[in-house]
């Protein structure tokens, strides 16, 4: 086995995992809604799994058609090139097996359920907060550690995981911090919360209710799930005349809230602020066909997935920052840890991202972790924080508003912390 440092000329290749479906990712939309169940885990943890000296990680992947896969796939695989083309881990390279993650808590679980066959003794992913929450118990019993780049969902907050599940993507209830930020900056009063009344809206509308604070008076309007005549809703908002509406829903939500908001002619909203799922395929239309005096007042504030000026491709692409943390932070635990045991890696994921020196890639981390100096792994973003939650206690927002086609327009990004 060659030291720390040295590097192995020869690739392991990815191996994909087959006769698993194809998935969705993310949350709030597209199937990805959490569902209404109480999250509970009931299997039991397996016994530790042997540590070979060897970091062997697995990478659900979502859809094809999703739009998310490519650049998943093409991030997970550059920042492991990175790492191996540093040193790897543990004095080796770091193996990377891929599999499909399916369209359903079930074939998540059978993707889970190969990786671990294979070996593995981390997993980055779930990509869709559905399947996470159906799916993770599977690894949790497997005693594997995961980190998801992209499942933000609140649901997941408190997800029995014994220790094991990290998250790199901003979650929604920072997002819910962010939100409030923005209703606060308007100097509003009375602030109206509408959205879906589901396991994805109700404790989203909840926590930005809590982060308004008590200076501003807050109601909340919960929508049916599948709606279409808000007539009644609406006429309550006009009753309670708000300085600002803010929407919380998925993107086939906030379609229906903005259309109905468009037609409700005798309705005037000084600011309306959505949450990222606006930004969905579903929404496009219907913001290019709102009326000019409308859509000049909706503010979308969402996680910032991506770098801007001067990124590199990967650092540029959809949630490769998030990808990134994943994997660096995984390698840098096992590091600092001196071991492949998943059990090991988790009590390390936090301590690597805080409390030492900056730094903010793999290379110069690692270095450090030789050393045996402290370090603060800050990432792409440098910002990269983890709870002892295991969730991101900052993270970046971006601020953005929509042209006449219904198309971004970015205005700026600003930090929270929880």
């Amino acid at each position: 086995m060659r030291r720390r440092g040295e590097q192995l000329r020869l690739r392991l290749p990815i191996v994909v995992v087959a006769g698993v479906a194809l998935a969705t990712a993310c949350s709030g939309d597209g199937g990805s809604d959490p569902p209404t169940t109480v999250i509970t885990t009931t299997t039991e943890v397996d016994e530790e799994r042997v540590d070979d000296g060897v970091l062997t990680i697995g990478a659900l992947l979502p859809a094809g058609e999703s739009g998310v896969r490519e650049p998943l796939q093409s991030s997970i695989e550059a920042a492991v090139d990175a790492v191996n083309e540093a040193g790897g881990a543990l004095g080796d390279d770091i193996r990377l097996i891929a599999a499909d993650e399916g369209e359903s808590s079930v074939s998540a679980s059978q993707a889970i359920e190969d990786l671990v066959d294979r070996g593995v003794d981390a997993i980055i992913g779930p990509a869709s907060s559905n399947t996470a929450i159906g799916a993770l118990d599977e690894a949790v019993a497997a005693g594997v550690v995961t980190c998801s780049a992209t499942a933000t969902t609140i649901a997941l907050d408190e997800f029995p995981d014994d220790g094991l599940f990290f998250r790199s993507i901003a979650t929604d209830s920072l997002q819910a911090i962010a939100i409030a930020r923005e209703a606060q900056a308007t100097g509003a009063s009375n602030v109206v919360i509408m959205h879906v009344d589901d396991a994805y809206g109700t404790p989203y509308a909840g926590a930005v209710a809590e982060a308004l604070g008590n200076d501003i008076v807050v109601e909340t309007i919960a929508i049916p799930v599948g709606t279409d005549d808000l007539a009644d809703e609406l006429g309550r908002v006009a009753e309670i005349a708000p300085q600002v509406v803010v929407s919380i829903g998925s993107g086939v939500d906030t379609a229906r809230f903005l259309e109905a908001i468009g037609r409700a002619e005798d309705l005037a909203i000084p600011t309306i602020i959505v949450n990222d799922a606006a930004r969905s395929a579903a929404t496009r239309p219907v913001i290019a066909a709102l009326p000019s005096t409308v859509r000049s007042r909706v503010v979308v504030i969402a996680p910032q997935i991506m770098l801007r000026e001067g990124a590199d491709p990967v650092q540029g692409a959809p949630f490769g920052p998030q990808v990134t943390d994943c994997v660096n932070l995984l390698a840098l635990a096992a590091i600092q840890g001196d071991s492949d045991s998943p059990r090991v890696i988790a009590g390390q994921m936090s301590s690597v991202s805080g409390g030492g020196a900056v730094c903010t890639d793999f290379a110069t981390c690692a270095l450090r972790l030789v050393d045996d100096q402290e370090i603060d792994y800050d990432g792409p973003t440098g910002i990269t924080d983890l709870g002892r939650d295991g969730d991101p206690s900052r993270a970046f927002f971006d601020r953005f508003r929509f042209g006449a086609d219904g198309e971004d327009i970015f205005e700026r990004e600003f930090a929270v912390q929880a």
